[in-house]
């Protein structure tokens, strides 16, 4: 796939450069974004992994208060297309379990922060894409890499469910929910080697 758009992707801490070379491989022109001016020059965007506490530190005033980076984030969610992995799901959440994190708050899903456990209980599922939402059917699972991974507790009105896995007494859990032009996701896709399906469906447009 060649796009002639910019996705960008939050380089402010955690697993940016993993996403980027996705990106790339795709043929899409990536770019990384520290600053409102970056930011400001995207089409698209990734909120990769890392520490959502740590992601708040750099987008909130010494008081606490959302700082300005944090402000045109959360519009840039609103309008144009976002991906949000991991950690990244965190920050496009309305709601999290940890009053540490400030979440961006466009995407209506609850999360618990490391609900599936902490690093040492990181594990890999084979999902299978949700194809009403333009995935092809009877394609091989997606081999999806959960670390330290948030758990969507609740989801509003109208979020589509794109890939579940069973979770606690055998229930079925989302771990790869869209909204609009969000996409959330409790994994990590840009480990999957070789399969880059989910990158390309958000390039797509989804």
């Amino acid at each position: 796939m060649v796009t002639s758009r910019i996705t960008g992707v939050l380089a402010l801490q955690g697993g940016y450069a993993r996403h980027i070379d996705v990106l790339r491989k795709l043929g899409a022109e990536a770019r990384e974004v520290r600053t409102r001016q970056d930011l400001a020059d995207c089409d698209s965007l990734i909120i990769p992994g890392g520490e959502s506490t740590v992601f708040t530190k750099f987008l909130t005033n010494a008081d606490g208060t959302p700082n300005d980076l944090h402000s045109d984030l959360r519009s840039f969610a609103l309008t144009r297309p976002v991906m949000g992995t991991c950690a990244g799901l965190i920050l496009l959440s309305e709601n999290c379990d940890d009053n540490r994190v400030a979440p961006l708050g466009v995407l209506p899903v609850t999360v618990a922060r490391n609900g599936w456990g902490r690093q040492t209980e990181s594990f890999i599922e084979k999902l299978d894409l949700n194809p009403e939402a333009g995935f092809k059917k009877n394609t091989a699972p997606f081999e999806a890499v959960f670390i330290r991974a948030p758990r969507i507790l609740s989801i509003g009105p109208e979020v589509r469910i794109l890939a579940s896995v069973s979770g606690r007494n055998e229930a079925s859990e989302p771990v790869m929910v869209a909204w609009k032009n969000i996409l959330g996701l409790t994994f990590h896709p840009e480990l999957s080697v070789d399969d880059a399906r989910i990158h390309e469906w958000f390039l797509s447009g989804f």
